[in-house]
């Protein structure tokens, strides 16, 4: 690789950063696209680590509160977290410090969805709400509270 690429795959990195925030692993799969070495990259990015452009603390927790504002549940947050590459220690120690009731949110959840529908439910309508629940990632005691309490 000549300098001219180098440089050129640097300010793609650093534009990409300048919009939002990428984890490693994400930052990793788009430089192999435009065809750098692993070398090359290894390098790129320990420099924008070490001057704090990567930040993987920073990049989990800005990841687990959207997902929370999305009302999503901790099943999912931690399936999306896998396919971004996001360390699983990392994420439950996040998860742990921002102290989420999973009960409440299953509940705000529920209420967005279905607040102006009648409590009175047959089997299909309960069975369609539990499975929108369970998409969201709820576990069955948090998408039982959260029926319960309607």
């Amino acid at each position: 690789m000549d300098d001219k690429l180098k440089q050129k795959l640097k300010n793609y990195v650093l534009w990409l950063l300048g919009r939002q925030e990428y984890s490693r692993r994400e930052l990793t799969f788009k430089l192999q696209q435009k065809e750098a070495t692993d070398e090359f990259i290894e390098n790129l990015l320990d420099w924008c680590e070490k001057h704090n452009f990567i930040n993987e603390q920073r990049y989990c927790e800005g990841f687990v509160r959207k997902h929370i504002f999305k009302c999503h549940g901790l099943k999912r947050i931690q399936s999306e977290a896998m396919g971004k590459g996001i360390d699983r220690s990392l994420l439950e120690r996040v998860v742990e410090e921002l102290e989420i009731d999973w009960f409440e949110l299953a509940q705000d959840a529920y209420n967005k969805k279905y607040s102006n529908t009648p409590a009175n439910l047959d089997y299909k309508d309960k069975a369609k709400r539990v499975r929108y629940l369970m998409y969201r990632g709820f576990s069955y005691e948090q998408i039982d509270f959260a029926m319960q309490s309607q």
